[in-house]
This record gives structure tokens, C-alpha cells and sequence, in this order.
């Protein structure tokens, strides 16, 4: 797996390698700068050796999104010394291990090899970074797919998923950059290529050696790492912001990750705090001791990470369980660390530290571990820690301290991510968690605003406001006596309407004439004593700013000082606006969807209006679903329109006809179909790689009114001159496509994209009009179909709800005890209309829709209930004969339904003891007893025999009967312990016995054919007695005893072999006398029953 991956793709590795990530053995290495390239290494005498380069160039640092996964993929490629083929070739000659690793903040590209080769590997990687080709080609046949293929291999890890984007909703840019590149954003070749050359700079990057000199390895560097590139990737530093985002999922187990904001790797408090809360056991099998371990239980888990970065980290938890599971647990998580951040218990403290300084120490194991831990920090900053200087860290951990970080922890705003059921997942604030994100005003908003507050009127008038000549107002009369209490509130210390001014009046930010604080981009750029309004006004004039700011003739120092001025507030301007962007970044992201969603609705209501252009034509020509339906001259015309229909359907069927002649196997996969027929054809299209662009072929489309075809041209024959013809190379049905109209964009115009589930197709013409007709042609049959589909549905409403004159109230046959009864189906299923008359039986129809929609989104126990109180309601219809038939017959059916479902569940070899007691609970309560122990224990029969198949037989008997028993006998005792657990009435204990002897019989029967052979030898009959019976002593523990019937069933039988009688399903054999099986049965039945009575308050024991 990818270092990538390692990263991200598990919290435990994840977090283990945040821990490790403080193991820095600086100690072993020496580090130098060779030809402006750091480099470090330690010889240990090893007979291998290894040379890691680490460079900056992480995600973090990239320019566009998925530079740094494509930079990845796209070294020990072809360079001018070398092609890809020959590098690997010489590679593999020699032994060596040629490997790439993407974090956050680095790439790291390793060279595994044989002491003595390291000439050639450090030749190899100086040519990966200097010489590189990065040949077209190479880009678009094997860098692409290999980045779509790790994307896709990420993104089935729910983990991996949350992590990443937790990472972006935590830090948005920078850090937040996601580790993958995706498909549906395109990396562009020119900006990979030119991310790669900026990234392989020597300032960026850092070479260290495991098991080569260290003078040895200098000289390589400046000999195959020399370089005159001088640029530099930067990245601005880190701010944490959190949020919050829902994903749906469908997996067994929802997955919900909570995290705070971290610290930089140079603190360990943190890592401390991991290792306090934990969420793994350090003892195999065992559960584990720490506060998190304590709360998960059977698939559930909890996990505490420490992300730690340069500047910055993520701190937090990863929860995995069932969805019913994880609002209680989180809230579990939450309380644990409160009560970290109210005090920390001293011996606990002591086990998180020396558990810190496992990881730290046991990051020095692995060598390529060890180089990518130190090549980060040299990286970085030129230096790393040393493993004692970690441990002196973590030894002054205090008790306060500890509480201090995770107290800071929960101040910080939450960062959540929730993929599954997102109607349970919990959100963030029902957690206990306050957001502590202010809503704060843009800067530029808040300088408007602040301009607006400050206007200060200096004309004011004393004697009154001017009246024009008028004279002046009226004085207002006086209040009634009634009314003074109303107004006077402020004024009287009263809960008036004035009462809320207070006794000061307005705020100060409310009175004219006040001002409000500047903030603190604002008073830099007063500091700076320029008019920055000023030069962005459109009179600008710069002579007289000039005169202005420059004090007497203009001096070279006056006109510098100036110039420093300027830089300096256009700095304090591009950081204010920076600042301002990283502010505002989530309503821009809202407002640039809102700006698609208008463009896209604009577009189609301009398709609308032209359309609607061509009704008043259509209206005047008689165009219409009337003139079907109205004949205008009685008989004739009727005749006229039917032979009119006649036409069209023979129309339809030539068309097809010459469709099936004209393109080859295009009646595979269009058979005739009454109705169908072509709308359109096009043949200027070219079909497109959905992730490159490249051409691939040129296709030939046909659209019907129900599918689209798509052809392709081929050459009939192996010569060159042969005929062309067309071949039908796919076929989509409209119901299960989408068309997008791509909007023109560099090389790509005039495209459009069809989409069925994940496949996407995108399909490109040179001539507009084309692109024009076939979307217009596809909007046309998509209305039709939906129009078809509406009709579909009304019709199959009006069938529900029934006879339509039952719904006008015309029923002839309506008996008025029903409502009379009181009787209100919404009382008892909760929805529905409240008809005290019963004439609507609309609610029916409701019922089987809440009950089909409960079944097939596998809400069992809402089904089951539904069921059950639809039984209930069937005596209240007694009096209505056609609503009780017809609610019986939707009742029946979606019962039949649910217990096929659960049938088909019960039956699975995947499914769990509760699965297996759950599914049962609800098949009982339907009445389905009997079906829920057949299933069952033919389910495990077949289970069973799989198992004993799945044994390889190798020749020794004994060791094979061995396993065979312990197959068997353990399977048929953790069926009884499931049975006993699921069934608990005891008179359907009989039939699992029954069961439980057939198996041991059909594993008698196998014992007999492979242990009694002609030239058996009697040790191993012997041993294969003895192991069968200890196996079989292990069913006495839950209550059955098989002694006395394998004693007689693993004797050698007759050799003439009697003929099997046929058995019924659940093994009873009819007919015929009592066989030593049979008798042995009914001793069984005996026991049981004598055992039954003996229980008492023991219960059911078989």
C-alpha cells in the first residue's frame, strides 16, 4: 500500500504514525548540504542499504487539485538517460526496490538496494528529479489510470474517506488539499509537469542514506542531484476552521470520525492524549483497558489519532458500528474527554507515557520508516530530534498539562464527518458540542459598514429642521394620560417599549456622529499615512498625489521612503483581502453552485421559450391530441385515422426492419417491440476517453423513443480493401441514462456526456447543429417517457383507491357500520386521512406504500409492526366486504413479501448469532415458525457439508477425520447454542434433534467410506474412533449426548450396502420399520422429554 494510504487509510496506522512521527533518531545521522541539498545518513553495517529522497512537495503545496498524487505516479518514468522499460529491467537485475510515498507535506521517493549499488540508485534518483522526460504518452496511458485506480481503491475505505475529508473541512486550503486526485477533476499535463519542476529543486528537498557513508553519499548527491533550478513551492500557513458534512452510505458499518483542532509534532501533550483514551489493546484478543476500548463492544470500535503536522495537527476519534450504535457511543467519546480536560488520573498518565515512548522508540524498526520520519523533519526544518530529546519531552508531561490540551481540544470548533445512515448519525451540537465558529462579516463588508457608521452631520440645527419657507413644525400634542406609561418606560426605569435603549440611549455604533473601532488591517493602513481611498477613485490623479505625499522637490530618499510606503500597504492590502477569502470561502463555494444552478436553469428556460415559439404554428396547422380524439366528419374520418395508425405501426416496422439490415447485431439488442421507432440518427460523432479526452472512435448514433444505439464502423474482412459496414457495439435504455450538456472549454466543444450509474461516455461532433437536434431529440422522447410515466402512475392510483364511484360516494353496497363503529385507520397506523364516514379507503393504497418502502429499505422491526397492526384492523372491516378484500389481498401480498425476505436472510452463511435471533423474533411474531426452523437448519445443513468439502484430503486419514469431526461437531454445537437462543419453545425442540442426528449420520457415513478401506491399517481405524468421539464429547455441553449412536452408526457395515430409503425435506424417511437410527432417535426424544420436566425454571435444554 502507498504511503498515501498508510497515512490515511486507518486511524490505528494513521495514529501510530503520528506518534512515531516523534521518533527521530538524529542521533544516527549526520547531517550535511551537498550542492544546496541536505543530506543525512548512518551506516550501520547492514548488507543493504537504502536512499530515500524527500521532497516538499505534498499536497499542501500543490496549485490545482491532484498535482502532487499525479507527481507521485509519474516518476521512475522514462528520462533522458533511461526509458521506463530499461530502468526496470536494470533494476530488477541488480535486486533493488524502487518505491513513491505521498503525505500531506512530502513525497518521498526510495531506492532499496544491495550494499555496493548505491552508485547506480543515487544516479536513478538524481535522473528521476533532473532529467526527467515526462513523456505525453506516459502521462495519459499509465500516470492516469494508475491515479484513478488508487482514487477508487481510497474511496471503498469509508476511513480513508473520513480522514480526507475531515482534512478539508478542518483546514480548506493547504492542508486540506486532498491526497487524491479525482476523476471528475481533469490534472492538466502542462500544470503537472510544471508542478514537478518547481517541486524538484534543491532547496526543496532532502537526501538521507541508511547503510552508506556519509561522505560517500555527499559526493553522489553533487554528483547526480546537481541542479540550477532555484524555485520554491510555498504554502500559506495553516488555520484551522472545522465544520461538519453527512455522507450516505450503505455499508454494514457507518463510520464517524470527530476531531479537534492539533498541534505541530514538536508537542507531545497530545500524543499523550492519544495514547490515554486509546481504542486498541496492546494484548491480542483482549479488549483492551483504556477508556475507549471499555466503550465499544462486539464490531463496534472507537479510536483516538493524532495527526501532527508542521504547524499545525488534527485531534480526534474514529467510531465504527452499526447505526443504531454510534449516537450513543459518540456521546460516550464526548464525555471522555471532558472528564480528560476536568483531571487526569496519575497511573493512567504513566501508562499513555510509556506507551508514547513504544511508538517512538518502535519507529526505528523499519529503515524506510526511519528515513521518511527524519527525511520530514530535515526536510522541514533543516534538523530533527533526537529519540532521547522525545523522551525528555514526554517525561515533563504532567497531569495538568494533559487537561490543559484536551480542555483547549474541546474549545476548538468540531470537525465531523458522518458516512452512512445519515438519519441516525448524530450531528455535531446534539453531541454536547458548541460550534465556536463566529459568523463574522467580510472585510469589505465591515469597511462599508463602518464608513456608513462614521458619517458625522456638523450641520446642526439649533432652532429647528428647515421648513422651506413654511415656518416651523407644530409641537406634537400632548399624550392622553392613559398612554403615558407606554413611552415613558426608559425614562422611568419601567418595562416600556423604551426600556429596551436603556438609560444611555442608542449604542454608540447606532448614534450619528460616532465611530466605530477600526480593525487591525485598517489601523496598519492608516499607520502607513496614505489616502488608500484615494488611488482607487476615478479621478485619480498621480501628480498631485505625488505633491501630496512628497514634501518639497522630489529627493531620491523622499521618493524610496514613498515606494516603501506603497509596498507596505499593498501588502497590508493582499493580506486583509487574503484574509477576507479564507473568511468568506464557504459563501463563495455557496454562491458559485447558486451561479451554476441559475446558468443551467437559464439555458433551459431558453430551450422552453423556443419551443413555445412553435405552439401557435402547431395550434394553426390542427397539430393535436384532439384531432385523435374528435372526428370532424363523423365515420369517414375515424376510418381514415385508423388506417392512419395502421400506417405508423408498418412505418415503425420498416424502420426497424432497415435498422436490423443496416447496422449488424442491432437486433440483439433491439428487438421489435410494438411502438418502437427511431427519432434520430447522427454520424458525426466521436466517442471520447472520459478521463483524457483522447479520441477513441468514431460512432454512428440512433435514438429511439425508448433506448439509444450506438454503432461502429468496421472493415469487412482481413484485407485492406474490404467493405465497411456497421457494427452495434452498445445499446442504453433512456429510463437509465442522464444526459449532461458539457459547456465548450478548450479543446472540448460541442460535447456531450451520457452517464448509466458509474460508466460515463462523453461523445463530441464538429458540427453545432448536431449537438443541437440530439439534445433537442433527447429532451422530446425524456418528456415522453415521463409523460408515459405519469399517465402509469395516475392509472395505477385510480386502481388502488378503487371503483371510482366508491370514491364519489355512489357505492351502492356501503355499509354504515363502519363509520358508525367510530373506526379511524389513522388512529391505529398514525397516517392517513382521519375519514370518520369510511368512504376513502385511500389510506389502503398508503398502507402497502409504507409497508413496500419499510421492506425494501430493510426496516424489518417497522414492517413487522405495520403487519401486525394491519391484523388488527381487519375485524373493524367486517362490515365492508370490498375494503376488506381488497385490504386483505395488499396485506397478504406484503406479507408474503416480508417473510421472503427474511427467509432469504435467515438462510444466509453469513449471518451472525443476534442476526440469526433477530430475524427469527420477527418471523415468530409473523406466525412463520415452522418456515423460520426449516430455513434455519437447512441453512446450516448446507453450511456443514460445505465446510466438510472445503477440507483437503492430503492421504493422512487421521489427520483428515481429525478435521473432519472438528468441522462438524463443532458447527451442529454452535447450532444448538444459536437454536436454543432463537426458539425458545420447547415443543420445537424435537426438530433440531432430529436435524443435529442426520448430520451425525452423513458424517458416520463419510468416517465409514474413507476409514474401513481393504487394506486399512487398524492403528489408524483406531485413532480416527478415538478422535471422533472426543470431538463428539464437546455436544454434551449443550445438552446432547450422540455416544450410543456413533457407536453403532462408525461400525463397518455389511458389504453388501443396503439401498438408501428416499428422504423428505427435513429429513423424516417414511414407511417401513425402526431402523437403529430411528430407535436411537426416539431414546433421544425420551431423554429430552425427561429432561424437559426435570428443568423447571432452568428452561428449554436440549
Amino acid at each position: 500500500m502507498s504511503f498515501a494510504l498508510r497515512n490515511a487509510s486507518r486511524a490505528a496506522p494513521a495514529v501510530a504514525r503520528g506518534a512515531r512521527s516523534y521518533a527521530t533518531p538524529a542521533s544516527l545521522f549526520s547531517v550535511a548540504d551537498a550542492a544546496g541539498v541536505k543530506v543525512a545518513s548512518s551506516d550501520e553495517g547492514a548488507v543493504t542499504g537504502a536512499i530515500s529522497v524527500v521532497v516538499k512537495a505534498g499536497s499542501r503545496y500543490e496549485s490545482a487539485p491532484g498535482l502532487a498524487h499525479v507527481l507521485k505516479h509519474q516518476v521512475f518514468k522514462g528520462t533522458s538517460k533511461r526509458s521506463a522499460i530499461r530502468l526496470t529491467r536494470e533494476t530488477e537485475l541488480l535486486g533493488g526496490v524502487l518505491s513513491s510515498s505521498l503525505s500531506r507535506e512530502h513525497l518521498i521517493l526510495t531506492a532499496e538496494f544491495l550494499k555496493g549499488d548505491e552508485a547506480y540508485f543515487a544516479e536513478v534518483l538524481g535522473d528521476a528529479l533532473t532529467q526527467a522526460k515526462f513523456a505525453p504518452h506516459e502521462y495519459n496511458e499509465e500516470v492516469i489510470p494508475a491515479v484513478a485506480a488508487e482514487y477508487e481503491q481510497a474511496t471503498r475505505d469509508t476511513v480513508t474517506q473520513a480522514l480526507d475529508l475531515a482534512h478539508g473541512i478542518a483546514f480548506r486550503q493547504g492542508l486540506g488539499n486532498s491526497l487524491f486526485a479525482s476523476p471528475h477533476t481533469a490534472v492538466d499535463y502542462s500544470s503537472a509537469v510544471s508542478f514537478a519542476k518547481s517541486a524538484f529543486a534543491p532547496s526543496n528537498i532532502a537526501v538521507l542514506g541508511s547503510g552508506v557513508e556519509s561522505g560517500r553519499l555527499q559526493s553522489l548527491v553533487s554528483e547526480f542531484f546537481a541542479s540550477s533550478a532555484s524555485s520554491s513551492l510555498s504554502t500559506p500557513s495553516t488555520t484551522y476552521f472545522g465544520g461538519e458534512t453527512r455522507i450516505a452510505g450503505h455499508g454494514a458499518l457507518d463510520t464517524y470520525l470527530l476531531a479537534f483542532k492539533g498541534t505541530s509534532y514538536s508537542e507531545v501533550e497530545l500524543s499523550v492524549l492519544r495514547y490515554l483514551l486509546g481504542g486498541e489493546s496492546s494484548i491480542k484478543w483482549s479488549a483492551g483497558s483504556s477508556p475507549l476500548s471499555k466503550l465499544a463492544s462486539g464490531s463496534s470500535s472507537a479510536k483516538a489519532f493524532n495527526l501532527a503536522y508542521s504547524d499545525a495537527g488534527l485531534f480526534g476519534v474514529v467510531i465504527q458500528a452499526p447505526s443504531a450504535q454510534v449516537s450513543p457511543l459518540a456521546t460516550s467519546v464526548v464525555s471522555e474527554l471532558k472528564k480528560a480536560a476536568a483531571g487526569v488520573d496519575a497511573e493512567a498518565l504513566k501508562q499513555a507515557v510509556a506507551k508514547a515512548k513504544f511508538a517512538a522508540a518502535s519507529g526505528l524498526e523499519s529503515r524506510v520508516g526511519a528515513l521518511e520520519v527524519v527525511g520530514a523533519q530535515v526536510a522541514s526544518s533543516g534538523s530533527a530530534l533526537s529519540l532521547e530529546e522525545i523522551f525528555s519531552k514526554l517525561d515533563k508531561v504532567t497531569v495538568e498539562s494533559v487537561s490543559k490540551a484536551a480542555a483547549e481540544v474541546l474549545k476548538s470548533t468540531p470537525t465531523t464527518v458522518a458516512i452512512g445512515n445519515t438519519r441516525t448519525l448524530p450531528y455535531a451540537d446534539g453531541l454536547g458540542l458548541a460550534n465556536n465558529s463566529a459568523r463574522t462579516q467580510s472585510n469589505v463588508g465591515a469597511r462599508l459598514l463602518k464608513k456608513r457608521q462614521s458619517v458625522s452631520y456638523q450641520q446642526a440645527v439649533a432652532d429647528g429642521y428647515p421648513t422651506g419657507g413654511r415656518g416651523p413644525i407644530p409641537a406634537m400634542p400632548a399624550m392622553p394620560v392613559g398612554m403615558a406609561g407606554v413611552g415613558a418606560g426608559a425614562a422611568s426605569g419601567g418595562a416600556g417599549v423604551g426600556a429596551g435603549v436603556g438609560a444611555g440611549g442608542l449604542p454608540p455604533a447606532l448614534k450619528i456622529g460616532s465611530t466605530v473601532p477600526r480593525g487591525e488591517g485598517e489601523e496598519s493602513l492608516m499607520a502607513t499615512g496614505l489616502d488608500v481611498d484615494e488611488l482607487a477613485s476615478e479621478g485619480f490623479k498621480p501628480e498631485d498625489f505625488l505633491k501630496h505625499n512628497v514634501a518639497g522637490p522630489a529627493q531620491m530618499e523622499e521618493l524610496r521612503r514613498l515606494r516603501a510606503r506603497l509596498e507596505g500597504a499593498m501588502k497590508i492590502t493582499e493580506g486583509e483581502l487574503q484574509k477576507s477569502v479564507f473568511e468568506n470561502y464557504a459563501d463563495f463555494v455557496v454562491i458559485s453552485k447558486e451561479i451554476a444552478t441559475l446558468e443551467n436553469e437559464m439555458l433551459e428556460l431558453k430551450s422552453v421559450l423556443e419551443e413555445w415559439r412553435a405552439v401557435p404554428e402547431s395550434l394553426e396547422g390542427g397539430w393535436g391530441d384532439d384531432d385523435l380524439l374528435i372526428g370532424g366528419a363523423g365515420g369517414p374520418n375515424r376510418r381514415t385515422q385508423r388506417n392512419s395508425l395502421a400506417d405508423l405501426a408498418t412505418l415503425y416496422k420498416s424502420q426497424l426492419s432497415a435498422l436490423w439490415d443496416g447496422v449488424e447485431g442491432a437486433q440483439k439488442f433491439l428487438p421489435y417491440v410494438p411502438g418502437r421507432h427511431i427519432i434520430t440518427e447522427s454520424a458525426s460523432f466521436i466517442e471520447l476517453n472520459s478521463a483524457t479526452y483522447k479520441p477513441k472512435q468514431q460512432v454512428h448514433l440512433f435514438l429511439l423513443n425508448d433506448a439509444m444505439l450506438v454503432s461502429v464502423k468496421k472493415r469487412r474482412g482481413t484485407g485492406v480493401g474490404g467493405a465497411m459496414r456497421l457494427v452495434a457495439e452498445r445499446c442504453f435504455n433512456l429510463s437509465e441514462i442522464v444526459v449532461v450538456d458539457l459547456k465548450d472549454g478548450g479543446d472540448l466543444t460541442n460535447a456531450v456526456k451520457i452517464k448509466r450509474g458509474k460508466e460515463t461516455i462523453i461523445f463530441r461532433t464538429d458540427k453545432p447543429e448536431d449537438k443541437k437536434v440530439l439534445l433537442l431529440a433527447f429532451k422530446k422522447v425524456a418528456e415522453d417517457l415521463m409523460n408515459k410515466k405519469r399517465k402509469e402512475m395516475l392509472n395505477e392510483a385510480e386502481a388502488r383507491k378503487g371503483d371510482i364511484a366508491t370514491l364519489r360516494g355512489s357505492r351502492q353496497d356501503y355499509d354504515g357500520a363502519l363509520s358508525s363503529s367510530g373506526f379511524s385507520p389513522s388512529q391505529i397506523l398514525g397516517f392517513g386521512k382521519d375519514d370518520p364516514t369510511g368512504k376513502d379507503l385511500s389510506w389502503i393504497g398508503d398502507y402497502s406504500d409504507e409497508l413496500a418502502v419499510s421492506i425494501a429499505t430493510r426496516m424489518f422491526e417497522e414492517a413487522t409492526d405495520l403487519v401486525e397492526k394491519g391484523k388488527t384492523i381487519i375485524p373493524h372491516l367486517a362490515g365492508d366486504p370490498h375494503a376488506s378484500s381488497l385490504f386483505r389481498s395488499k396485506l397478504d401480498q406484503r406479507t408474503t413479501e416480508l417473510v421472503n425476505a427474511l427467509l432469504q436472510d435467515l438462510s444466509d452463511h453469513s449471518i451472525r448469532k443476534t442476526g440469526v435471533v433477530r430475524t427469527t423474533a420477527w418471523l415468530l411474531r409473523l406466525g412463520q415458525g415452522e418456515r423460520a426452523r426449516e430455513t434455519f437448519l437447512t441453512g446450516r445443513g448446507t453450511l456443514v457439508r460445505k465446510r466438510a468439502r472445503q477440507i483437503k484430503f492430503e492421504g493422512d486419514i487421521s489427520m483428515y477425520i481429525s478435521e473432519l469431526a472438528m468441522v462438524c461437531f463443532t458447527l451442529i454445537k454452535n447450532t444448538c447454542e444459536w437454536y436454543m437462543a432463537a426458539f425458545k419453545d420447547n415443543r420445537m425442540a424435537s426438530g433440531f434433534v432430529r436435524w443435529a442426528s442426520e448430520q451425525v449420520e452423513i458424517y458416520a457415513e463419510t468416517f465409514r467410506r474413507q476409514v474401513y478401506g481393504a487394506d486399512q491399517d487398524g492403528k489408524v481405524i483406531q485413532e480416527s474412533l478415538e478422535v471422533t468421539k472426543g470431538h463428539g464429547a464437546m455436544l454434551r455441553d449443550v445438552g446432547l449426548d450422540f455416544t450410543f449412536l456413533l457407536d453403532g452408526l462408525l461400525r463397518p457395515q455389511p458389504t453388501e450396502p443396503a439401498q438408501p430409503l428416499p428422504r423428505e425435506v427435513g429429513g423424516l424417511r417414511p414407511g417401513g420399520g425402526k431402523s437403529a437410527v430411528a430407535i436411537a432417535r426416539q431414546s433421544i426424544f425420551m431423554m429430552q422429554g425427561g429432561e424437559g420436566k426435570k428443568s423447571g425454571a432452568r428452561g428449554e435444554r436440549i
